[in-house]
């Protein structure tokens, strides 16, 4: 049993385009590939744990609340924090008794 190639040699032969860092041509099968789908959904093309901006939404300010938009200050970055309470002030449950 063994390999037959039409190449004596396994690897590409010096100055073709497999030695070079040629970019895709985003071709599969001859034909090319589309930038969205039937609905319009896109992938993004970038690399994962890419730092960006979030939203977070918070219920109520209370302790929880509180001691997590402290953290938050000290540790995160490109967050927009948004809280909902129902009372006139922070407390929670403190300052309904």
């Amino acid at each position: 049993m063994g390999i037959k190639s039409d190449s004596p040699n396994l690897y590409a032969s010096a100055g073709t385009a497999a030695d070079e860092n040629v970019p895709s041509t985003g071709e599969r099968d001859g034909a090319f590939i589309p930038q969205t789908d039937e609905q319009g959904y896109r992938i993004r093309e970038e690399p994962m744990g890419m730092k960006r901006r979030i939203k977070v939404v918070l219920m109520g300010a209370g302790a929880s609340t509180l001691n997590f938009l402290k953290k938050a200050e000290e540790q995160l970055d490109q967050v927009d924090i948004t809280v909902y309470e129902k009372n006139r002030d922070v407390g929670g449950t403190w300052l309904e008794n």
